[in-house]
């Protein structure tokens, strides 16, 4: 099932990512400006109710294990986090563990599932497929030559009058194209499938920073559809970097539905103890005020947060009370909660720095839309790993203890130097060769497997690859922790 494709999208000899993109970024500035304002979000049918109000995660269906409350995450990273979210999906459906009585499929098991950039292309199409991922996804995405194609699309005559248009912009011509190779027209509608995990794509509100979840809270603050809303522009928002892209808009519809915020939401706001929790809050409530916010300009969810991982933490913190959170969600007493990070961030010295010429505008995008990002991605992880921590022992009792385990599949954790270093050098496009794919794919399930703390939540389950010796020194790595 998991076998790579033979095919080749490209050859490894292409030109520089520089030279390929400059020609094409130039073009659609001077044709598309640096914006659109093509809208595809609907009003809401009929009034807002406040049972609305109730946490979008009661969608998750029963057919999972209430002993188990498992996050995933996948990071940004072009078709390089793609692929190593995928060999972490892979891993997952290879390892059965026995819960209820019966063995299943680790992936089955996956609740809920936050991605920002080019880990939502993953998430989103095995939000909608399931296992179909395994047999397509590498074809249809992976092993394709996705950048080269759109960029042949912005040199197709028809575009050019679309693109100058000023209604239509470089990312919504990415999102047709997304569209046709991957999603055939789905809308978030079709995540409501009846084994889907429940799934949070972000973006960042370019008015803001802050990150914007495609789920039911964010589409109810705007009057909004989500179940209408096309999921090719959602994950085109995720992904829009910004100047490469234009922004993915959407329109706010308040106060067409009479919304009303849920009380938890205006408690934060009021919270003068807790300002992390009072601006979080703050920035959701803005959209009540159509006047101030009458569009919303999303870009890529990276700059927000690079690691998809605040979608699940500001799950639980906003509200403030964790034991009514995981009982909305269907796991009021879980005997593990399970976080698995999978972070595509690279760790490598620019070239230019010995240099006293001025970094290219390529050089500088990248610099800015990935690097810099990173140096906030270690505060990100201990916050949420701290606070999912201390729930989980805010849920625990001496009968009914509850474990967390969070794991990151990560490029540091590659054994091999040069096996490593290399992973550290496959770039952020959108067009890899097949050994590139071939050796993401194989770090994630091999980074993953070798993890003491995920052998350590296979022996809590009941499966796995995890023996005694593997559990004791999983026990001990997590004490010194």
């Amino acid at each position: 099932m998991f076998q790579p494709s033979t095919g080749s999208a490209r050859s490894g000899s292409e030109p520089p990512l520089g030279s390929r993109v400059l020609p094409s970024l130039l073009c659609g500035l001077l044709l598309a400006g640096g914006c659109t304002w093509a809208i595809a979000d609907k009003p809401m049918e009929g009034a807002w109710t406040p049972a609305k109000n109730e946490p979008w995660l009661r969608q998750i269906p029963d057919d999972r294990s209430d002993e188990v409350l498992f996050f995933l995450a996948f990071s940004g990273g072009g078709t390089r986090a793609a692929a190593f979210a995928y060999g972490a999906l892979q891993e997952l459906a290879t390892t059965e563990i026995e819960i209820g009585g019966k063995r299943r499929r680790l992936v089955d098991e996956v609740d809920i599932i936050s991605s920002v950039s080019g880990g939502s292309f993953p998430a989103a199409y095995y939000g909608l497929y399931g296992d179909r991922i395994f047999r397509d996804f590498e074809t249809d995405f992976l092993r394709r030559d996705v950048e080269g194609e759109l960029i042949a699309r912005l040199f197709w005559p028809p575009n050019w009058f679309r693109l100058a248009s000023g209604s239509y912009g470089r990312s919504d011509l990415a999102a047709a194209y997304y569209d046709e190779i991957l999603f055939d027209g789905a809308t978030f509608r079709d995540f409501l499938r009846p084994t889907a995990p429940a799934l949070v794509l972000n973006a960042t509100d370019l008015a803001t920073g802050s990150r914007f979840g495609f789920t039911e809270l964010y589409f109810d603050l705007l009057c909004a559809d989500l179940k209408e809303y096309p999921v090719s522009r959602a994950v085109a928002a995720s992904s829009a970097v910004p100047v490469l892209l234009s922004p993915i808009t959407l329109r706010n519809y308040t106060p067409e539905c009479a919304y009303q915020a849920p009380a938890w939401l205006e408690q934060a706001l009021h919270n003068p103890d807790d300002p992390r929790r009072r601006a979080e809050a703050r920035d959701r409530l803005s959209y009540e005020d159509p006047e101030k916010r009458r569009y919303v300009h999303l870009v890529d969810g990276g700059i927000a947060d690079n690691l998809g991982l605040r979608g699940a933490f500001q799950l639980v913190s906003l509200q403030d009370d964790a034991q009514e959170t995981f009982r909305y969600i269907g796991h009021p007493h879980p005997r593990l909660i399970l976080f698995i990070l999978v972070n595509a961030e690279t760790h490598r010295e620019p070239t230019w720095v010995s240099s006293a010429a001025s970094p290219t505008l390529v050089e500088l995008v990248d610099r800015v839309s990935t690097d810099e990002i990173l140096r906030f991605n270690f505060e990100t992880i201990d916050l949420v790993s701290t606070a999912f921590q201390g729930w989980a022992a805010d849920l625990s009792s001496r009968r009914k203890p509850v474990d967390f385990e969070f794991v990151e599949v990560s490029f540091e954790a590659v054994r091999d130097a040069k096996e490593r270093q290399a992973l550290n050098e496959i770039g952020t496009n959108f067009s890899l060769s097949d050994e590139d794919v071939d050796r993401l794919i194989g770090a994630a399930r091999t980074v993953l497997r070798r993890s003491d703390r995920f052998q350590a939540a296979l022996a809590t389950l009941g499966g796995g690859h995890a023996d005694a010796t593997t559990r004791d020194a999983a026990s001990r790595t997590r004490r010194s922790q």
